[in-house]
């Protein structure tokens, strides 16, 4: 139960986190994205909406609801320093990359 609390939280969340900069479209992440704003500069990032699925950015979401709670008004802030984000980051497109490339049959290997 508390769960599925958390997951509609984290729904509503995004929800109005994507609704901040519908004013211009500059700022509207590309379809399959989102926007998180990091660390006390809040340096805006948008990532693709599968790193939902990565336990590692799970634990950032997570430590962002410790420090925050689900009611951020100001977007998704991840309580993190920047280049370890950048870091985590590349980590998670490494390991997506590689969970990949398991799957292609060799003759589409092209590296």
């Amino acid at each position: 139960m508390e769960i599925k609390q958390a997951s509609k939280s984290l729904k509503q969340m995004l929800k109005r986190c994507s609704s901040l900069g519908k004013k211009s479209s500059e700022h509207v992440p590309k379809k399959g994205h989102f926007a998180v704003y990091v660390g006390h500069s809040r340096d805006r990032h948008v990532v693709p909406i599968t790193f939902l699925n990565h336990p590692t950015f799970k634990m950032m979401l997570q430590a962002a609801e410790e420090e925050f709670g689900f009611r951020q008004e100001r977007g998704l802030t991840i309580p993190c320093d920047q280049n370890i984000f950048l870091s985590l980051l590349d980590s998670i497109t490494s390991y997506k990359l590689a969970s990949l490339s398991c799957c292609v049959p060799p003759f589409f290997n092209f590296v």
